[in-house]
């Protein structure tokens, strides 16, 4: 089947069919100039059009058994994705006009049309779950990968460290809460008056939206900061709520529209700064919770997982995460300045409370735990048991995917354009 334009010329067609569901060459085409863009195009050695499109045959097929076997996609994972990517787009644009520039359409109009492949892209990702939910693999199936491989072409592993640290964010006096809210109180009186929300907002707001009047565009209920969408929801469409706190900062909001499950706002904020004497007290924290460490009234694991401000590494006991769950990390993985202050310390020790500059105004208090250094090496069971189990997983459910693929292949309906037979899809082409 070809789509034509007025002039009779071919513009695109269909080139493969998985049931109901089709693949157009335009599609083929997008995705082969990408990779090409790519760096795997340099490595790649073969017809890159026949692997995409494989590619994409196999997706149809998975989304077409998600639909065989009722997979449903959760509406909070949906949304939850729909605002990632709206995010994505509106830091690559940097405002709605721009976007609106770029695509002739508005950000709520490309996220409406956009919905439906995020779906899509999202059952396929659950049915592929779902076929190798079961996939577990044996320690004799680690030792069996690892005794295959030649000892000269095991993975020569780079110096690793095993680091953890426990941070604590200062906490901001209240009277610096209440200079903001007071500060906010006569903006918003200001524009009670008559002045610009978006004007007063782009002078005087501290967040990313600044640029952009305020304006957050419409979200999802469920997205925001609780205690934002708590006082956003609580108003009439153009009132504007009185000074408060969220996580983030002390805000006046603006509600512009709700529109079902949606609502349209725009924010002034402003960003409480600890003071010096602020940054002092989290440091004077942290040194006497090492000292619990040290007298061993708490581990470093669990002082991390209870009382650590850094969500990244407190879910692993305060460590930094390496490759396939490892909790040793490369040199080159670690930030500059904890490379340099761990280079000073011996294995094993926790330094003393110090302070990080995490932003041109903004500082952390910070403890280190220098558990060990792991030499440059080649792949070995003792030490790299975590990374041989992670790959034997990744090739038993590669594995199992690829068998399950073969299977349902022969269960639901494919076709492919006779130019594209020699990519071997269908298996007697």
């Amino acid at each position: 089947m070809n789509l034509k334009a007025q002039t009779g010329e071919v513009v695109d067609k269909i080139i493969a069919k998985v049931d109901d569901k089709i693949i157009l060459k335009s599609e083929l085409e997008s995705a082969y100039l990408q990779f090409l863009s790519s760096p795997n195009a340099l490595q790649f050695d073969g017809d890159a059009r026949c692997m995409l499109l494989k590619e994409m045959v196999e997706s149809k097929v998975m989304l077409a058994m998600s639909e065989i076997d009722s997979v449903v996609v959760d509406e909070s994972r949906l949304d939850y994705e729909m605002q990632s990517r709206a995010q994505q787009i509106m830091q690559r644009f940097g405002s709605e006009d721009a976007i609106r520039q770029a695509y002739n359409k508005s950000l709520d109009q490309i996220m409406s049309e956009l919905r439906p492949d995020i779906r899509q892209q999202l059952l396929i990702q659950e049915q592929e779950a779902n076929v190798v939910s079961d996939v577990t693999v044996t320690p004799n199936e680690v030792r069996k990968l690892f005794n295959s491989i030649p000892r000269d072409s095991l993975p020569l592993y780079s110096m690793e460290y095993e680091v953890g640290v426990i941070t604590k964010n200062p906490e901001v006096d209240r009277e610096e809460i209440e200079k903001l809210k007071k500060k906010l109180l006569g903006i918003r009186e200001r524009i009670l008056k008559g002045e610009s929300f978006e004007i007063m907002a782009t002078l005087n707001s501290q967040g990313p939206t600044s640029a952009n009047g305020g304006n957050l565009g419409f979200n999802q209920r469920g997205t925001m900061d609780p205690a934002f969408e708590a006082a956003a929801l609580a108003l009439k469409p153009g009132e504007i709520s009185m000074p408060f706190e969220s996580s983030f900062g002390v805000h006046i909001v603006q509600l512009i529209e709700k529109r079902g499950n949606e609502y349209n706002s725009r924010h002034i904020i402003l960003i409480p700064k600890p003071t010096q004497d602020d940054v002092k007290e989290a440091v004077q924290y942290l040194d006497s919770l090492r000292e619990e460490i040290l007298a061993k009234k708490i581990t470093f694991e669990e002082a991390a997982k209870q009382y650590s401000d850094d969500d990244q590494t407190k879910v692993n006991g305060g460590y930094f995460a390496g490759q396939f769950g490892s909790l040793r990390v490369p040199a080159n993985s670690l930030d500059p300045e904890l490379f340099f202050e761990i280079d000073k310390m011996k294995e094993g020790e926790i330094s003393k409370a110090s302070t990080v500059q995490v932003s041109a105004d903004e500082q952390i208090a910070r403890i280190i735990y220098f558990k060990k250094k792991v030499p440059p090496h080649r792949a070995n069971l003792t030490d790299d048991y975590e990374k041989l189990k992670a790959a034997t997983t990744q090739m038993k459910k590669a594995r199992k995917r690829q068998e399950y693929l073969q299977d349902k292949m022969k269960e639901v309906y494919i076709e492919v354009a006779p130019e594209y037979n020699r990519c071997g899809i269908i298996k007697n082409q």
